[in-house]
């Protein structure tokens, strides 16, 4: 691989790939919306123009996070599912040979059936419309159905407020209320699956494949870790008023990880102690979750 289109490279997940990508001496096509993107593409628009440029690959880590309200469903259908047809179009344009998705445990409807939102709809519908169109083409598709993300710099708390939380008041040596923790989670810090989703591209792997953390972790697990990390004082306390946590089902990873020849992932102590030791969890929050 020389050359990269990384669709949604100002994303938090699109960034690492981007950053990890040019580490390698791979030259990397920012794909998006803002004028400072080589190509411009708008998921809920018309297909990219791509001017003769070319990729080997292309990685696809733009998504729609909208509720199931209508409006949400609308949004999520447009930006996840539908956009899929530009997608494809965009793909063969830039001669790609394969195209790199970051598709998501909630798509799995069997194993988190309360949790089988319309984001999780629409980006399995999303995978089966690639698939087919790129099959089609004669092209690769796979699918890297990533669990819970978090990262060093604080920008997954938009979508994982209590780990933010955790971290804010951890940081601050402060006692959080939480609700109980009745089962795992699953997080997976955003390095390891921009990695998981080159080293997939690297190795031509296809098809939809599950990409979560084999030691899965409490919600209470993450705050005794967090605590213990910073050692600034102050506790965890029980909720009793407030929901328990769900837990997060996930597929076995062993095999997706094995095949790819990733032997280790960030640990949940490392990855907080790297919040720590880069002086970022100012940025963590909120310091309240309904």
């Amino acid at each position: 691989m020389k050359k990269a289109a990384v669709i949604g490279a100002r994303s938090m997940l699109g960034s690492h790939v981007v950053a990890q990508l040019q580490a390698c001496g791979v030259e990397t096509l920012s794909v998006g919306r803002s004028s400072e993107d080589d190509l411009f593409f708008d998921l809920e628009g018309a297909p990219a123009g791509t001017s003769g440029a070319s990729a080997d690959i292309v990685f696809h880590c733009a998504s729609s996070f909208g509720d199931d309200s209508d409006a949400g469903l609308r949004q999520n259908y447009a930006t996840n599912t539908t956009s899929s047809l530009g997608v494809g179009e965009l793909v063969l344009r830039l001669k790609a040979r394969a195209l790199v998705y970051a598709g998501s445990i909630w798509s799995y409807e069997d194993l988190n059936r309360d949790r089988f939102t319309s984001y999780g709809l629409t980006k399995a519908l999303a995978e089966q419309m690639l698939n087919w169109q790129l099959h089609k083409q004669g092209k690769l598709f796979c699918s890297l159905r990533l669990s819970q993300l978090y990262d060093t710099e604080g920008r997954c708390c938009a979508h994982q407020p209590w780990f933010g939380r955790i971290i804010a008041y951890a940081s601050r040596g402060a006692t959080i209320r939480m609700p109980d923790s009745r089962g795992s989670q699953n997080f997976l810090h955003v390095r390891d699956a921009a990695d998981l989703m080159i080293r997939a591209a690297e190795k031509g792997l296809s098809g939809v494949h599950a990409a979560v953390n084999p030691a899965p972790l409490s919600y209470r697990d993450i705050a005794d870790i967090a605590y213990a990390v910073f050692d600034r004082g102050g506790a965890v306390e029980v909720a009793p008023e407030k929901t328990p946590f769900r837990p997060v089902d996930t597929p076995a990873a062993g095999e997706t990880l094995t095949s790819l020849g990733k032997l280790s992932l960030i640990t949940m102590h490392e990855g907080i102690s790297g919040i720590r030791d880069a002086c970022t969890a100012g940025a963590f929050g909120p310091m309240d979750v309904k």
